[in-house]
């Protein structure tokens, strides 16, 4: 019971870890395709090799937060 609720700890802080490094990497580039801005994550993740299917869904979290937006003319920016 108690790995369980360690393990979804530790997957939920590895969440917040990749929302707060793509929020990081764009504010700083504020324009950035999308294989550049998963390189760019995974350079600053350097305690855990994050899956980009992981990274993806956050985007899209942030995306729908509206903490970033897609370019309305390019959809791969």
């Amino acid at each position: 019971m108690e790995e369980t609720y360690q393990r979804a700890r530790v997957e939920e802080d590895r969440g917040l870890a990749i929302e707060a490094a793509t929020v990081r990497v764009m504010k700083s580039r504020r324009i950035l395709n999308y294989p550049q801005l998963i390189q760019e994550v995974l350079s600053i993740l350097k305690q855990f090799r994050p899956d980009p299917r992981v990274i993806k869904r956050k985007i899209e979290y942030l995306i729908e937060k509206d903490f970033l937006e897609r370019d309305k003319d390019d959809s791969s920016i």
